[in-house]
């Protein structure tokens, strides 16, 4: 499972963003995070997608 992190941030399934992981919107393949990212986000926004796993692990 993957996420799309941004500025300190994750993308969540209503278009905003938050800091808490648990409410980010995941996604099955990277590829697919990538592309709703660059849908939902404006162009001087960036982002990556990251594994949901080893961020949380983070943040514990």
């Amino acid at each position: 499972m993957y996420v799309v992190k941004t500025r300190g941030s994750y993308l969540c399934a209503n278009g905003g963003a938050t800091k808490h992981l648990k409410f980010a919107s995941t996604f099955d393949i990277k590829k697919k995070a990538e592309e709703v990212a660059e849908k939902w986000l404006r162009s001087d926004v960036s982002f990556k997608a990251v594994e949901k796993e080893s961020e949380e692990y983070e943040q514990n």
